[in-house]
């Protein structure tokens, strides 16, 4: 999480801009967006209740994502009267270095919107800002989530969190935005107008060349590959005493489908780097051929995280990639007795070796990637 944070927080004022939320008895600003049910949107969309909720979230982040059930909690609250609800995400894909999407399967895209509005069951509509932030910035939306609540006269009288739930999935304690709402309908006096929305950072498109240069320094990384016999290969398989999860995958350059897939399993160990998590490439090409799969792991540009490198020293291992050394039989024995033979194969495995996803032939991104991020948030919870 220290790391996430970094993210967060740290790179955000490198280039200069700051939010100024709303102060109370401003009037909401009007704005034009796109919704993820093909529609467009304006103000006057959700203008006529008694009151409304401007709902600042996204994505990625993953204060917002174990907000989003809540959200769709606090909709449900308030069905029948006349309370108006919409979530905006502000964030620019082009704003995001992908480890931190490293709690999701999702990026911030208007397309990616479409699906997690679906898979989370939003009852709202779903707008997009991220092509020019400019309702974020009229706004000052600091974080995500940020809630703005306005009265009938679209005057804010409440803004920050939703509640105290944090990264938490179920019941909170306090719930301020649901109590801002219940005291406009009844006429009541807001006890909490203002408190700090706490969670990420919206990703400014302007951060693009931030992104650009950790793309660049991931690619200058050095990468190597070691030989390496089945019964080492079986301790890294194991992973005894390690609560993180490693991604093994067998494959060889002379494979198509292993060089076809071979870029979607780099990506996700960048996505997944900044949590406990390793990607072990194992290479069955011919051990006279060491040359020629450090080329192609080169060319994949398949380096060793430093998120990941402490890992490694820990067991005085100097690289993740390797090429097997030995017998296939034995091999067989130390990975998984139920691998056919058949190239590529892959096998995520957690605490103690335990298998959490194994696949014959080539992977489906998004379902390993699921299965990497339900461990992620179940590790979270604990």
């Amino acid at each position: 999480m220290r790391f996430l944070l970094f993210s967060f927080f740290v790179i955000g004022p490198l280039f200069g801009y700051k939010p100024v939320p709303l102060v109370e008895g401003q009037e909401a600003p009007d704005f034009k967006l796109p919704g993820v049910d093909g529609k467009n949107y304006t103000l006057k969309d959700f203008s006529g209740g008694e009151a409304l909720a401007v709902i600042f979230t996204t994505n990625h982040c993953p204060d917002a994502i174990a907000s989003h059930g809540r959200m769709v909690a606090l909709v449900d609250h308030f069905n029948g009267k006349l309370v108006k609800f919409v979530a905006i995400n502000s964030n620019s894909p082009e704003g995001l270095h992908l480890p931190e999407l490293g709690w999701t399967v999702y990026d911030d895209s208007y397309e990616d919107m479409k699906l997690i509005a679906k898979d989370s069951g939003f009852n709202l509509p779903y707008l997009y800002d991220g092509e020019t932030q400019e309702v974020a910035k009229a706004y000052g939306a600091v974080a995500t989530p940020h809630v703005f609540i306005f009265d009938k006269h679209l005057k804010l009288r409440y803004n920050g969190r939703m509640d105290n739930g944090r990264r938490r999935v179920g019941v909170v304690e306090k719930n301020e935005a649901r109590d801002a709402i219940s005291a406009i309908l009844e006429g009541k006096k807001i006890e909490v107008v203002k408190t700090r929305p706490v969670g990420c950072t919206t990703k400014w498109k302007e951060k693009s060349e931030i992104v650009a240069g950790e793309d660049r320094k991931w690619k200058a990384q050095p990468v190597t590959v070691e030989k390496a016999d089945a019964k080492t290969l079986r301790k890294l398989v194991e992973n005894r005493g390690r609560t993180g999860m490693r991604l093994i995958n067998l494959w060889s350059t002379s494979c198509g489908p292993c060089v076809a897939e071979f870029p979607d399993l780099v990506e996700i160990y960048r996505q997944y780097s900044w949590q406990e998590f390793e990607f072990i490439p194992i290479s069955l090409d011919s051990v006279d051929d060491e040359g020629k799969v450090l080329r192609f792991l080169k060319r994949a540009h398949c380096g060793l995280s430093p998120r990941t490198k402490p890992f490694l020293d820990e067991e005085k291992r100097v690289t993740n990639n390797y090429l097997f050394d030995g017998d296939t039989e034995d091999l067989a024995k130390a990975i998984d007795p139920t691998w056919n033979g058949a190239l590529p194969f892959t096998l995520l495995v957690g605490k103690n070796g335990e298998v959490l996803f194994r696949h014959s032939g080539v992977i489906d991104p998004l379902a390993l990637r699921k299965k990497i991020v339900e461990q992620v948030w179940q590790r979270s919870e604990e």
